[in-house]
């Protein structure tokens, strides 16, 4: 993995509002596109509603070459600030497994509903 551009790049939850290409996503991330696929990876293989978020292709398999959606793209980030914690994936992996509500749609919902309130304060 290259060193990210951005030190404290991963250090807050990244919500979007509109679906963001890997490259797009890499870039408000502060790291490569390599780095950003390989945690996606990670989150693919770990994290079911995060698969279960791709859209279905024509003939039912899911479009990974799709723009990714604000919830994935949240989940990316939190994925990269425990790479940036853990600096190994298999602890990454381990934590995932152990604690998969933290990357839950209803942990999303919460969070986004939490920023929401404190801009409207």
């Amino acid at each position: 993995m290259k060193p990210r551009r951005c030190k404290h790049s991963t250090d807050l939850d990244l919500f979007l509002e509109f679906p963001a290409t890997k490259t797009h996503l890499a870039d408000l991330l502060g790291v490569a596109r390599s780095t950003l696929v390989a945690w996606e990876n990670i989150a693919f293989w770990r994290i079911e509603s995060f698969r279960n978020a791709y859209p279905k292709a024509h003939d039912g398999s899911i479009d990974r070459e799709s723009p990714l959606s604000p919830y994935q793209a949240w989940v990316l980030s939190r994925v990269g600030r425990l790479m940036a914690q853990l600096r190994r994936s298999e602890r990454v992996k381990g934590y995932i497994l152990k604690n998969p509500n933290d990357f839950s749609k209803y942990r999303y919902q919460q969070a986004f509903q939490q920023l929401n309130i404190k801009k409207g304060a």
